[in-house]
């Protein structure tokens, strides 16, 4: 069972960074700092017995300073080091390997002063942690043991290959296990009541059901489908022309053209800082032009010999391009050139081209009223999206179960079913729509099938439609049999886990928000935030 709270709680997580990196990344700061402080307060066991790099351990001086107490260079840099090989951070790299890195590093000198303010308050309460607690952990390391018996001497290798005196590293381990019993402290204190078991195993076997369609608020209407009557009348009403004046101002990219080229070429690739493979494609290079000049086609010769394969099979065509597309060698040329006319070798890190200017467009700039009649257009097709989906929430809020079966039709939307979804998901499963649309969902019933108002989001907005549970849908079937199998105690243990992390990350801010903290600008700068 706590295999089941340790797989639930890793998946959490993971859809908790993703979610938080694309919604919030203030959120997502807070979502590791918890993970540093529940999953690896004691990170230091896992790696003992390997050596960090004497680049960053050696480096002296002070990387923050909490209440007066200094947190060393070394000690940060030993600490980014063994989180960096900690494979629980490696999911950190789907947002990029410099995101990673500079997460590691803050969250590095996070835990430490983090470290520093719970051993300080935990002192202050007489929490300390006694001399023989951390003998009894150290000899029990299995990194500092020869067969079963405690290694004096390999523990003091390990000292001296991390250039550790043993009371500083007795110090940090001080550190850690008050982390550590503060955590456990927290986490026995809120540990979930029998009633609250009993109620989560109730939510989760309260199951729903619905369909839904996304009805886009803005675009309901399409432009094409407005009349030249509508638009006519549009731009007789005085304040028409505010408006469309506006929507130009705020959308000139949509009204401008850039200058763009379009060109034919082929490419001999060298390896940058590869001599001899420089000069073979320059020599191969220097063949094909010379063919061009003696009047071979340059299409057919781009299909046989351009190592570019997303335009060889086009002949070397690259389609209208603007500047910053390409790197500047090749643009200087495209941009430059007279129409047909064929470059000599243009070197780029790719390696040799020789290009043919295609086309050119000059750039171009459209005119407020040029363009009046477009622009009231999709002002008309706006307000007419926003007249239909007032109507649609009239029905919706008179529970004008046609009206809205009417509307559905008229726009041609199509309903998609979810599948049985609990009361505590977090949206509902093919739909989406967070806490609200699930909400939503749970009041609907076979007697009012519809809610009284749209889930908005953002441009789009959601119809719900009740369905019943049932056996008759594989979908829903295949989804509610395998809820109903998940272990209630598995979810329990994570929801109090959330609610753990919370209330212990409440007191760290709290801690944080009355000490005097500083933190290097070598390492501030470095991990591109400051502690918050």
């Amino acid at each position: 069972m706590a295999g089941a709270a340790t797989k639930l709680g890793i998946r959490a997580m993971r859809t908790n960074l993703g979610d938080a990196w694309k919604n919030d990344r203030r959120k997502l700061l807070k979502s590791v700092t918890a993970w540093v402080l529940f999953s690896g307060i004691i990170v230091v066991f896992i790696f003992l017995g390997q050596t960090p790099h004497h680049a960053g351990v050696a480096a002296g001086g002070a990387a923050a300073s909490v209440n007066g107490q200094i947190v060393s260079l070394a000690e940060f840099s030993e600490q980014v080091e063994m989180m960096s090989r900690d494979p629980r951070f490696g999911q950190l790299e789907q947002f990029g390997g410099d995101f990673a890195r500079q997460m590691i590093r803050k969250q590095a000198i996070a835990a430490l002063v983090d470290q520093r303010l719970v051993g300080e308050n935990l002192g202050k309460m007489g929490l300390l942690t006694p001399d023989a607690q951390v003998r009894d952990t150290i000899a029990g390391i299995e990194a500092f043991k020869e067969g079963d018996r405690f290694s004096k001497t390999r523990y003091l290798g390990y000292l001296q290959q991390t250039r550790q005196t043993p009371g500083e590293f007795e110090e940090k381990l001080r550190r850690q296990l008050a982390t550590g019993r503060a955590a456990r402290t927290f986490s026995a204190a809120l540990r979930p009541l029998p009633f609250e078991i009993e109620l989560m195993k109730a939510v989760e076997g309260k199951k729903a059901n619905v369909e839904a369609v996304s009805v886009p608020t803005e675009t309901l209407v399409i432009a094409d489908g407005v009349s030249q009557a509508d638009i006519k009348a549009f731009l007789a009403k005085a304040e028409s022309t505010t408006r469309v004046k506006s929507y130009f101002d705020s959308h000139k990219s949509d009204f401008s053209q850039p200058e763009k080229a379009k060109v034919r070429h082929i490419l001999i690739r060298a390896e940058k800082g590869k001599p001899d493979s420089v000069l073979a494609a320059k020599t191969e290079s220097e063949k094909l032009l010379a063919a061009i000049k003696g009047g071979a086609d340059f299409a057919k010769l781009a299909s046989e010999k351009s190592q570019d394969p997303g335009s060889k099979s086009n002949g070397g065509l690259i389609d209208y391009f603007s500047k910053g597309s390409m790197v500047p060698e090749f643009e200087k040329f495209a941009f430059s050139a007279k129409s047909g006319e064929i470059s000599d070798l243009v070197q780029t890190d790719f390696g040799f081209h020789i290009i043919k200017l295609e086309d050119r467009k000059a750039a171009s700039e459209k005119k407020l009223e040029d363009v009046s009649e477009d622009i009231a257009q999709t002002l008309v097709a706006q307000d007419q999206s926003r007249s239909e989906i007032e109507l649609l929430e009239k029905a919706l809020a008179a529970n004008e179960t046609a009206a809205v079966s009417a509307f559905v039709a008229k726009h041609k939307l199509k309903w998609s079913e979810s599948g049985a979804f609990a009361l505590n998901a977090e949206s509902i499963p093919k739909v989406g729509g967070g806490d609200e649309a699930v909400s939503t969902a749970f009041k609907l019933s076979a007697e009012k099938p519809y809610p009284a108002k749209l889930v908005r989001q953002g441009p789009q907005a959601l119809l719900l439609r009740y369905k019943a549970v049932g056996a008759d849908s594989k979908t829903t079937a295949k989804l509610a049999k395998g809820q109903s199998e998940s272990a209630p105690e598995a979810l329990t243990e994570a929801a109090a886990s959330r609610r753990v992390e919370e209330a212990f990350g409440s007191w760290i801010d709290g801690l944080r928000k009355m000490a005097k903290i500083s933190i290097s600008p070598e390492v501030d700068g470095r991990t591109g935030a400051a502690i918050e």
